[in-house]
Parts: structure tokens; sequence; C-alpha cells
């Protein structure tokens, strides 16, 4: 048995369980059971975040029954036609707080959604050294191709013996998922500095990855990546915005993008790990998780699910996740 891409094993972060529901949690003021929703900027100059100045931290908000429901019908239609055996979703909604979590213990391999915690590393890095995204790399001739096995095969993937930029080096990763560019990202970096954002975010590093120790991350422990580029609390606005702008870019459209009305921007990235019996896929786990950029409601929703169906079965589930949350969103106003 054999999964891909092998080399997450040693970049990948896992999330303590101190960022659970509680912290994802919206909070409330004393004394009041409506939301105290943050105070943030108001600014023309972004369109991708919206910088978090205070909050109220006095009562938590319960979660969204509604959405909550609605989630676990789709769920449960799709595992009752085998098309998976799991899933487990978090949503949030930026705009009145309100959240919730289904399936909120099992735990899932996030693979390439890893590539948002290198992004994130790059953005922070170029704070310090401005010409950090024009540095050149080179990518040797006779490198492994670390897409091979890879049942969703990058639209564009950088070429070996060519060189490149960090910054075409992350738009390679982020809007095609090329695993070559982000392991040349992860090894051209300094490794101190690499593992900062880690540190910084009091998120391990799981070094053991195996077949039975595989899956070590839940929706919500992932959603703090998502959160805080939203809210702009760890890179700079602009560094933010720009990261969330061009996980607008990726090329997969078949999850949550494919649930939501054509003209919906999602920054959103996935993550896809195969497990073989020689050349025959036996079973998968997709994700996809990202921000929603609805109308008067931009929300968080991050989707894990496990099956041995065909991929399109997976992708339908998620798609038919997010179509249910956006209408649901919708209907609340």
């Amino acid at each position: 048995m054999k999964f891909s891409p092998r080399f997450w094993a040693v970049i990948i972060l896992a999330l303590g369980a101190g960022f659970g529901m509680g912290w994802m949690a919206h909070l409330a003021a004393s004394g009041s059971n409506s939301p105290a929703l943050p105070l943030r900027l108001s600014s023309a100059d972004y369109k991708y975040i919206s910088p978090l100045l205070a909050c109220n931290a006095s009562k938590l908000v319960p979660q969204d029954t509604v959405v909550s429901n609605a989630i676990q019908s789709v769920v449960a239609n799709h595992e009752a036609q085998n098309d998976i055996t799991s899933a487990s979703v978090y949503f949030a909604d930026f705009s009145t707080g309100k959240w919730t979590a289904v399936n909120p213990g099992d735990k899932y391999y996030p693979s390439s959604l890893g590539k948002v915690p290198i992004l994130m590393a790059y953005y922070g890095l170029s704070e310090e050294s401005s010409s950090l995204m024009d540095k050149v790399v080179l990518f040797p001739k006779g490198s492994p191709d670390l897409n091979a096995e890879q049942e969703i095969q990058p639209e564009q993937a950088i070429v070996p013996g060519q060189a490149y930029t960090v910054r075409q080096l992350l738009e390679y990763m982020i809007k095609y998922s090329d695993n070559n560019a982000a392991q040349l990202l992860y090894t051209a970096a300094n490794q101190s500095d690499i593992a900062t954002i880690y540190s910084d975010l009091e998120i391990p590093v799981n070094g053991n990855i195996t077949s039975s120790t595989l899956d070590f991350m839940t929706p919500q422990q992932y959603a703090i990546l998502f959160r805080t580029l939203y809210n702009a609390t760890y890179l700079s606005r602009d560094d933010s915005e720009a990261a969330l702008s061009l996980m607008t870019q990726t090329s997969f459209t078949h999850g949550i993008v494919a649930g939501v009305p054509a003209s919906t921007t999602v920054a959103h990235k996935f993550g896809i790990v195969s497990f073989y019996n020689g050349t025959t896929v036996t079973k998968r786990e997709l994700h996809d998780c990202g921000i929603v950029y609805a109308p008067n409601h931009s929300y968080l929703l991050c989707v894990m699910t496990r099956g041995s169906s065909d991929l399109g079965s997976q992708e339908q589930t998620i798609s038919d996740i997010s179509q249910t949350v956006y209408e649901t969103v919708q209907k609340s106003e």
C-alpha cells in the first residue's frame, strides 16, 4: 500500500487540541444573546481580507443548528449512497458570527492543504527581505516527479532543468498544486525560518507519518490558517490580501467552487491522498477548504472526506455540501 504525495511526511502540520471549537467560535457581549461581532477595519483597499482590530471575549456563541442540520443531511445522503465513508465539516460566517462543526472529532490527512503554511511562511519572510520573491531557484534535471502518483494532475507544472523565481514557484504550488514546486520551496528555505510559522501559531510538526498514523487533523484545526489570513492577524494586511488573492486562482473547481454560483469568488486549497493496490486506487481522502465571498456573507468552509468510491463521488459530495451551505446562508438573511 502506498499513498501520495510522499514528501509531505516531514512538512505537514498537525494543529494541537488547543485550537478546537472553543477558539473557533465567535464571541458574544456579556448579558446579551446576540453575537458581539469583532471590530474590523473598513477599507476599500482590500478585497479578500477584513482586518481584525478587536473582539469581545465574554461569551461563546452556540453552534448554528440550521446550517449543521443541513450539512448532516447531505453527508448522511452521500454515505447512504456509498459515495463516501465519512466526512467532517467546519463552517464559520465572518459576517454574522455563526459557526458549526459536523463530525468534529474525525481526523484526516491534510496532504496538499499543507501548501498553505508554506505560502504563508514565504510571505512572512518576504516582509523582512524585499528581494526574496525574486530569488531564482533551479529545478534540477533528473529530479523525481512528485506529481507522478497524483490522481489530480497539475494543469501546469515546473519543468526539470529550468529556473524559477520564488514568486513563480508559489504560483505553481497554489494555483496548480504542483508538488515539485512545493518541494523546491521547502528545501530552498532556511529550515529554522520555515519552522517559525509553526512555532508562532503553536502548530507541531508531525515527522512520523505512516499508513497507521496518517489521520491526525480535523477541519476546524486546519481552519485557523484561513482565519488568520482573513483577519490579517499574522501576516501584514497586504501580504494576507496577496495570499488569499492567489488562492482565488486555484485551478481545482470540482469541490467548493462547483457548489456556489459562478460569479462567487472563492479563495481555497484542496488536498488529496490516494491509497493504491498496484495501480488501482482502493480508497482516498479528498478535502477542500477556503473562504467563500458570498453576497453579504463571507464565510469559511472546510470539508474533509474519506471514501472508496470513484473520485467524482467525493468531489460531488463536497460540491453538494458547499451548495447547501451557500443556499442556507442566503436564506437566513
